[in-house]
């Protein structure tokens, strides 16, 4: 703090003088971050940003696959926990060709970005890649671009609305998104 503004805030008893305690180290890197979109109010997509689909089971079971489109764009943390809060979801999983293609082909129709997040996150561990789903189902499906993923840091990944394929992008880029619930 500057010394004008400390004299002010110990005049007024909000502040002592004295310089500051050092502080943990987690709490350095805490003060270090950067909030992430500090605008954004936290409101639920409204109707005209979204497109829901279901997709029966291919393998004749019961179930059916449910999804939403969100068209307004938000980082990938910011994508998650608008899933959890607004559908009781997550960002979506891909376990087939078949989803992914019809994934692809409604992102693409209903937003006019070039990529949309799914829920898949990879990380380098030593010489190895690590690849999950961020709602923890089985990684036994993968479209990925040639190129990708990419292996120098933890990476989020999108799926591209004009071939399907799958990319590694920074976290922090903000894209529309598709949750599964």
């Amino acid at each position: 703090m500057q010394p004008c503004l400390l004299l002010v805030l110990a005049l007024l008893g909000s502040a002592s003088a004295s310089p500051p305690a050092p502080a943990s180290p987690e709490a350095e890197d805490a003060a270090l971050e950067v909030p992430e979109e500090e605008e954004e109010d936290g409101r639920c997509p409204l109707e005209s940003e979204t497109r829901a689909l279901s997709i029966p089971n291919a393998l004749g079971a019961t179930t059916t696959f449910r999804y939403v489109i969100v068209t307004r764009c938000q980082s990938f943390r910011r994508a998650q926990r608008t899933c959890a809060r607004c559908y009781r979801g997550r960002l979506a999983s891909i376990h087939s060709y078949s989803i992914n293609v019809c994934l692809q082909r409604q992102a693409r129709l209903c937003t006019n970005r070039g990529q949309v997040w799914i829920g898949a996150i990879t990380w380098p561990l030593g010489r190895r890649l690590r690849c999950r789903w961020s709602d923890r189902s089985p990684w036994n499906y993968s479209y990925w671009l040639r190129g990708y993923p990419l292996r120098s840091r933890r990476y989020c990944t999108s799926l591209c609305t004009n071939n399907g394929r799958w990319r590694s992008l920074r976290c922090q880029v903000r894209l529309p998104f598709i949750c599964e619930y």
